[in-house]
């Protein structure tokens, strides 16, 4: 730790996984606004720019966003599917909707807008930044340990999609449109 000079922020990421396990074992009602303030607190009180977290090129980050998830999205269902899935429609659905935006737009805005402007960027594997790699196994790790089920690290792969859409759109849109949309279609299914 003392020869990494941006790794100040792992103790905002243990605060974030901290925080989030205590709200959603013992205070589930309150835990989405909760973490939320925390999520997108940390990276405005650490005096990052709107710009710097990504908050930019909307027009571009969206339509990168829209079009992953076209691209995607239908082959995550069908493969599904093919698994035995079934679809359903959930009761609320704007609520649904509203709620996995407001998830979508925080967690971004920590995980690959606060952590991509504090992390040094450079070339790791074919198509993935080290960045993106670190980003994803910090992601997934908290959702792991935050839901106390390991099989959570399969958010993962969807990350390291959400890192490649962020670097490639030069957007944080563009990550917050697949996730959010991801988050929604995976809740309209059932095993």
């Amino acid at each position: 730790m003392k020869r990494c000079r941006n790794c100040s922020f792992i103790k905002w990421y243990f605060l974030v996984i901290v925080v989030a396990a205590v709200t959603f074992r013992f205070y589930p009602q309150y835990s989405a606004f909760i973490n939320s303030l925390f999520l997108i607190g940390i990276p405005l009180l650490s005096k990052k720019t709107p710009e710097q977290l990504g908050f930019k090129n909307f027009k571009r980050g969206v339509l990168w966003g829209l079009v992953a998830s076209a691209v995607i999205l239908p082959v995550y269902v069908a493969v599904l599917m093919i698994l035995g899935a079934k679809m359903f429609v959930p009761n609320k659905l704007m609520d649904l909707l509203s709620f996995y935006f407001v998830v979508a737009l925080s967690e971004e805005t920590f995980f690959r807008g606060y952590l991509y402007s504090v992390m040094e960027n450079e070339p790791f594997l074919p198509f993935i930044s080290k960045s993106n790699f670190v980003s994803s196994f910090l992601f997934a790790t908290a959702h792991a340990l935050i839901y106390y089920n390991p099989l959570m690290f399969k958010v993962f792969f969807p990350s390291l999609v959400m890192g490649w859409l962020y670097e490639k759109s030069g957007s944080i849109f563009a990550p917050v449109i697949f996730h959010w949309l991801s988050d929604v279609v995976y809740a309209f299914i059932k095993f």
